[in-house]
């Protein structure tokens, strides 16, 4: 604090050094940036294992170089990485961009979120045994992604979200739920002011786009 001078004399302030410890930082992050199979798209995501890469963006892939480089960073003691998928977007020729899944089940429109094809795996189902059955806009949705083929049964893991709703002034208004719970899918442009019809669908039209030409 500055010394107020009252009287003539010798006074003595005390200033801190400038000298400031140096904060050490992480040497060993890695950023890799390409194509995967699925995951948030131009978004850098912080992970610290393969079996992460593995649960966010598919694990290899045999079109995405970045995967099988992201394993051996892994292998070779690599301990953070920071990963941004990127997809063919933008071009003229609407063909060779990736595109998001998607599926109309009983009136609702759902989305993929996030491009590839992936989600031609995703099946959603929609039943009415709910909490109260007379509550005419309240219903159960329920996302699987199956393996191989879109036809089989085989069920890989699942999303269920019970007693969602079509009322946007309720609190399991089924838009806000799935935004803030589901990993997999959203809620597009349509949605009933009833519960949708019961049934179950595929998601369809879901592609991971041209490769990615590089150039300078």
């Amino acid at each position: 604090m500055p010394v107020t001078p009252t009287y003539p004399g010798v006074y003595i302030e005390e200033v801190p050094s400038g000298v400031r410890t140096i904060t050490g930082v992480a040497t060993s992050i890695t950023a890799f940036i390409g194509r995967a199979l699925r995951g948030p798209v131009n978004k850098p995501i912080r992970i610290q294992s393969f079996a992460e890469y593995e649960r966010i963006f598919g694990g290899l892939w045999i079109d995405s170089t970045m995967s099988y480089a992201v394993q051996h960073f892994f292998l070779n003691g690599g301990s953070d990485a920071l990963i941004v998928r990127i997809v063919h977007s933008g071009d003229a020729d609407t063909t060779k961009n990736a595109a998001k899944a998607n599926v109309s089940i009983g009136g609702l429109d759902l989305e993929a979120e996030n491009e590839g094809a992936w989600a031609n795996y995703l099946k959603a189902t929609i039943d009415h045994q709910t909490k109260d059955p007379s509550d005419t806009k309240l219903f159960n949705l329920t996302i699987e992604e199956l393996e191989g083929t879109a036809t089989t049964d085989n069920v890989v893991a699942s999303e269920v979200f019970r007693n969602v709703s079509t009322d946007s002034a309720s609190a399991r208004y089924v838009k806000n739920v799935l935004e803030n719970q589901s990993e997999w899918v959203r809620t597009g442009t349509s949605i009933p002011t009833l519960q949708p019809n019961t049934g179950e669908s595929m998601f369809t039209g879901g592609d991971d786009g041209d490769e990615l030409v590089y150039s300078d």
